[in-house]
């Protein structure tokens, strides 16, 4: 359990959005006694029970603590931004201009199947939409093959519809023993992969030197990280950090690691709602970063979710005008449900 010192109890409402079979949005808002509100998001934090308990002051395990901690931070700063009156990013220490992010498509939350050629579908969408960065996870759902066959085979049918010029990113999320892995290498080399994800985690050091060794695909991990001494323990081993403002435990957190990271490049980790991908954009803001991670086509309504809709064309987000975040959740929309209210503790 991760202990963090309190200071203050604002009121806060956790907001529940069913989005698909495998993906709901939390998201928070905090009041303060002067009504100034903040917005944070904790997707994918645990079940909801759990996430409640954390907000309510209790005890949940360390992922799920870390993550609603994730959330309070988040929406601590956007309060703040917002009682300064300037844009989060400019509260967080930029100089700006920062007007626009680059996006890459995350293909795994779209619907539909997980066949080669439904895979190579969704990717073509994506670039019709201006993303010119599309990543798959081509080993999370097994088939009728062997699941290195079956990943393999997803890979060079997205390749295939994308084409040549358009960079293509592989998510293993460690799905593959290192063994199975090993014999990807090469042909994956062949189709120019941008970059391996979670190959092997950083959990493992022994054997993400391996995979250093074997390859020279840049490599890329970290998004469940919240402290620059896990990324000491790989140092060398990474060419891309996925610090996540949520898994991270908020925004100056995510920035710690992203700053942790040495030579290596940084794209923050953000398969995420509206709120979470605004924070995340905020802080690429500040970054020298890699393209900011974008769930591509999960639901035709995400857009109307914010009281200022998303604005995204040629694969880049507009950050939206005004104080903090610069939008919130309209709450109005049919998708938001209360799921829970209550004082909520606040870390220092």
């Amino acid at each position: 359990m991760t202990t963090v010192a309190l200071t203050a109890v604002q009121h806060a409402e956790l907001y529940h959005c069913a989005v698909s079979g495998r993906t709901d949005w939390l998201l928070l808002r905090l009041t303060d006694e002067d009504g100034v509100t903040g917005w944070g998001e904790c997707s994918d934090a645990g079940p909801l029970p759990a996430v409640a308990r954390v907000l309510a002051g209790g005890e949940a395990d360390p992922f799920t603590h870390r993550t609603v901690l994730g959330a309070i931070r988040q929406a601590q700063a956007d309060q703040c931004a917002r009682r300064a009156g300037v844009p989060l990013w400019q509260w967080l220490g930029g100089t700006g201009p920062a007007a626009e992010v680059e996006l890459y498509a995350n293909l795994n939350r779209a619907p539909g199947g997980r066949a080669p050629s439904e895979l190579a579908g969704t990717a073509a969408a994506a670039v019709r939409a201006g993303f010119r960065t599309v990543k798959l996870a081509p080993f999370d759902t097994p088939g009728g093959d062997r699941l290195a066959h079956l990943g393999l085979a997803r890979v060079q049918a997205v390749r295939a519809a994308v084409g040549p010029d358009v960079r293509v990113l592989v998510d293993c999320r460690e799905r593959l023993p290192l063994a199975e892995l090993l014999p990807l290498l090469e042909p994956f080399a062949r189709l120019g992969v941008g970059w391996l994800e979670d190959g092997v985690g950083i959990s493992r050091p022994a054997e993400l030197a391996e995979l250093r060794r074997r390859t020279e695909i840049p490599l890329a991990g970290g998004e469940f990280a919240d402290h620059p001494c896990q990324l000491a323990a790989v140092d060398g081993l990474l060419d891309i950090v996925l610090p996540d403002v949520k898994h991270a435990g908020g925004p100056r957190q995510a920035l710690a690691l992203a700053r942790a990271a040495g030579p290596a490049r940084v794209s923050l980790h953000n398969p995420a709602g509206p709120v979470a991908t605004l924070h995340s954009a905020h802080l690429a803001a500040l970054l020298p970063a890699e393209p900011l991670e974008f769930a591509f086509g999960e639901v035709p309504w995400r857009a109307e979710l914010l009281t200022a809709p998303e604005r995204i064309g040629d694969g880049r987000l507009t950050l939206p005008d005004g104080p903090g975040l610069g939008a919130e959740p309209d709450l109005r929309h049919r998708a938001i449900v209360p799921a829970w209210r209550g004082s909520c503790p606040l870390p220092e």
